[in-house]
């Protein structure tokens, strides 16, 4: 709720502070951004061994380009960094971390909006999700003493082609635009989602 908040946030700040003067109804062409923000990386498990409740956040980032023939209607690719987050324990061990990554290929349909400097979209796609996760477990304790020597590794690299859905605003300054939006990849090795601000320009 807390990253649903601030991205409605930012959202209207965005809409707020772009000046009609500097909006671009013609705002059709190719472009390529970049966006920072804030991901959520989770892992699954392995077949094996449980080690559920691994769910951190950390710093992400995302470059994108995309072509709009039509006002209401684009096509966007993008690469999405979801970061390395990591966590002291993890359900029963000690510790561990996940690093995902993907490309994505979205549908973007943009809303019509009462005010021309203003984009509302939502985007549909397909992803191919990689995420590495990587548990260290402890040594077997002696009574008495404690555990300070990390020995067993167990990692997981995971490929998985998934379904990605995302939405979100921008607002333009001619050529410039600044978006915030949500995006998930809604897979089966741990569904990461990104909230992100960024801009793009229209060559």
């Amino acid at each position: 709720m807390q990253k649903v908040c601030v991205w409605v946030a930012v959202m209207a700040l965005a809409a707020s502070c772009a000046p009609a003067a500097l909006a671009d109804e013609n705002s059709s062409g190719l472009y390529a951004g970049a966006s920072v923000g804030v991901a959520d990386v989770r892992a699954d498990g392995y077949a094996n061994v449980d080690y559920y409740g691994f769910d951190q956040t950390h710093a992400a980032w995302k470059i994108f380009t995309g072509i709009r023939p039509m006002d209401p209607l684009g096509l966007e690719a993008e690469f999405i960094d979801f970061g390395n987050p990591s966590t002291g324990s993890a359900y029963s061990y000690s510790r561990a971390s996940s690093d995902a990554k993907a490309g994505a290929l979205f549908v973007v349909g943009y809303l019509p909006m009462p005010l021309p400097l203003l984009d509302a979209f939502a985007k549909v796609g397909v992803a191919r999700l990689d995420q590495n996760t990587t548990v260290d477990y402890p040594t077997a304790c002696a009574a008495g003493h404690g555990c300070a020597q990390y020995f067993g590794v167990l990692k997981q690299d995971v490929w998985t082609t998934a379904v990605a859905y995302g939405g979100g605003v921008q607002a333009k300054f001619g050529p410039l635009a600044v978006r915030a939006e949500y995006e998930r990849i809604s897979g089966n090795s741990g569904q990461p989602d990104i909230i992100s601000v960024g801009g793009s320009w229209t060559f």
